[in-house]
């Protein structure tokens, strides 16, 4: 089965207004691999946030706080996170009446850091929102 795709239109009023970007589901190994290393960052950086039974719930429980959980680690490891989590994000671009897409390239595809933070929000949903209901 093909992963999951879902297209991500910039609405608001802003520098990136129109601009369409899909975002491509990671292969199961990927997001859990993710989620420990979320996880992981969190125990280093003693981030006490999350109570304990959204902890309890494990991967689930990750989908339930987002990416508030970031803020809480190392710069480093932040921006490995957050590398990982674009690395599943193309940019719709249209040349020459054609569209094409092709991989977010940080410096030349945003103007503004609310896009940024919502791609990182759809990114996060496509691989872990399902999980809330389980956890519930």
């Amino acid at each position: 089965m093909a992963r999951k795709e879902i297209s991500y239109v910039v609405e608001n009023e802003s520098r990136d207004k129109g601009k369409e970007f899909i975002i491509t589901e990671m292969s199961a190994w990927d997001a859990e691999t993710l989620a420990q290393d979320i996880f992981r960052a969190m125990g280093e950086a003693n981030f006490t946030g999350i109570p304990a039974d959204v902890i309890s719930m494990g991967c689930a429980g990750l989908a339930t706080v987002g990416l508030s959980v970031l803020s809480a680690s190392s710069p480093e490891i932040a921006r490995d996170l957050r590398d990982r989590m674009m690395s599943t994000v193309d940019i719709v671009i249209e040349d020459d009446g054609k569209q094409q897409r092709r991989k977010v390239k940080g410096n030349l595809d945003f103007e503004e850091v609310s896009t940024i933070r919502a791609l990182l929000d759809n990114v996060f949903k496509v691989n872990f929102d399902f999980l809330t209901i389980a956890g519930e």
